[in-house]
């Protein structure tokens, strides 16, 4: 599961979706006849799994509860420390969550990449950016190479330390390892966009849009650069194309309100 996490950010709008993986990649449930009679208490793996359904289905509580129940079975197992990090840092209990990554570290974890990456993200969500690049880094150091996922990361936590142009040059590498994936020039477009050059930003994201019709953060993004063009009209399509793709998404309440702004202005003109 690789759920996205949205930065939180009031000067940066809508921003490079980055990828907090919940790195559970669960081990098979070792296979044991049972008789009909016997009941047995449940393994360590079978609370893994439940933590790890409980994980997908966002219910950060429960997914902990199990997690601790598997971790007091099986403690030297690092997986289920950092899935309960995750869940931890998902329900804002940052201390917890790092504590659980420390012990992912401590009991093998120290050599598995995504350890690193979900400490990462545990640093992105507190809002540590600098440290969130130092662990996505370090993941990429075990074995010497670049991960797009980590690197687009790293790209989001410079655009919001305002270090534009260490962002893209970080956002054209990616680029470069995945030219198909449109996070990368959709972060481009976004730094255009923080460096208020909108003429430019503006074809940036409409080339985002070319390349991948769904990709509803580009058309949320359009509308708040066609908005500080005065292209009203043009804004509030852009608008209700985001509202469209993701009528769930984390925007959906700014982008209506964004669109009673520009409504606002077009009557102003009349």
């Amino acid at each position: 599961m690789k759920p996205t996490f949205l930065l939180r950010s009031t000067a940066l709008v809508a921003l490079i979706a980055l990828q907090l993986a919940c790195s559970s990649a669960p081990t098979p449930v070792e296979r044991t006849r049972k008789s009909e009679q016997t009941v047995k208490a449940p393994t360590a793996q079978e609370h893994f799994l439940q933590g790890n359904a409980f994980l997908d289905q966002q219910q950060w509580a429960e997914a902990i509860d199990a997690y601790t129940k598997a971790v007091a079975l099986e403690p030297k197992r690092w997986d289920i420390h950092m899935n309960r990090a995750i869940a931890h840092s998902a329900n804002i209990e940052f201390e917890l969550a790092l504590a659980s990554i420390e012990a992912a570290l401590d009991n093998g974890g120290q050599n598995e990449r995504e350890v690193y990456f979900n400490l990462g993200n545990i640093y992105q969500n507190r809002g540590l950016y600098g440290q969130a690049i130092d662990a996505y880094r370090a993941g990429m150091a075990i074995d010497g190479k670049l991960d797009v996922d980590s690197m687009l990361n790293i790209g989001a936590a410079y655009a919001i330390l305002n270090e534009l142009d260490l962002a893209r040059q970080t956002l054209e590498k990616v680029q470069q390892l995945a030219p198909d994936d449109p996070r990368a020039p959709h972060g481009l477009a976004l730094v255009l966009q923080l460096e208020e050059k909108y003429d430019e930003a503006l074809l940036a994201y409409e080339r985002v849009e070319a390349m991948a019709p769904n990709f509803s953060l580009s058309y949320f993004n359009r509308g708040y650069v066609l908005t500080q063009l005065r292209r009203y009209r043009e804004a509030i399509a852009a608008y209700e194309r985001y509202i469209a793709l993701d009528p769930e998404g984390p925007y959906v309440k700014r982008a209506r309100r964004s669109i009673e702004t520009a409504q606002k202005a077009l009557e102003s003109r009349s």
